[in-house]
């Protein structure tokens, strides 16, 4: 894994008032916990509260938004749908539970990162999604994150075709969702 510095530094710098081109980030998490994102080439903007999230949203137009899914008072669904709809950067959620996945992913959740995790691992995750485009009107949210649907792989629940891969287990296994009936499994990992 490269330094976190690596994944950032080709970033330009954050324009204001303008489109987002920068690498400012807000991070919606208890105030202990914001300190973890704290990333020499990012402008971090914590924010506690979901109106706290949205203001800061208006106002800053970040190019990451990371959420902690499991803080009590936060609407992560609120605030995803909200990122979507400004169109102004990409959103990395972040649970201990893979069970919130269907509901982040419904919302528009660009990556979904589960506890426990290496400070690495969340640089690379945070500098892959400010060096990709920004969603415009015209194209899909799909291409962008690390979120990946699966056509052939189906739900062992439902067996509706289509799951999506939003989190790598180990080398051998990733986490899938089925949207459909919102069941979380372990399953082969595809490449």
């Amino acid at each position: 894994m490269l330094p976190s510095r690596a994944y950032a530094n080709s970033v330009p710098p954050l324009s204001p008032g303008g489109p987002i081109t920068g690498t400012a980030m807000l991070v919606v998490a208890s105030p202990a916990d914001a300190l973890r994102f704290a990333m020499s080439s990012f402008s971090c903007v914590p924010a506690h509260t979901t109106a706290d999230s949205l203001r800061a949203l208006e106002r800053t137009r970040p190019r990451v938004t990371a959420i902690d899914w499991d803080h009590p008072g936060v609407d992560g669904a609120a605030i995803c749908r909200r990122v979507n709809e400004l169109r102004c950067g990409s959103v990395l959620v972040i649970s201990a539970s893979p069970d919130w996945a269907p509901a982040a992913l419904k919302a528009g959740c660009h990556a979904f990162l589960l506890r426990p995790f290496a400070r690495t691992l969340l640089a690379g995750r945070v500098g892959r999604l400010s060096r990709e485009p920004v969603p415009s009107a015209l194209t899909p949210r799909s291409p962008v994150g690390t979120n990946r649907v699966w056509p052939e792989t189906s739900c062992p629940r439902c067996n509706t075709d289509g799951a999506v891969s939003f989190e790598f287990h180990s080398h051998r296994r990733m986490w899938y969702a089925c949207l459909a009936c919102d069941r979380v499994w372990l399953g082969a990992r595809q490449e």
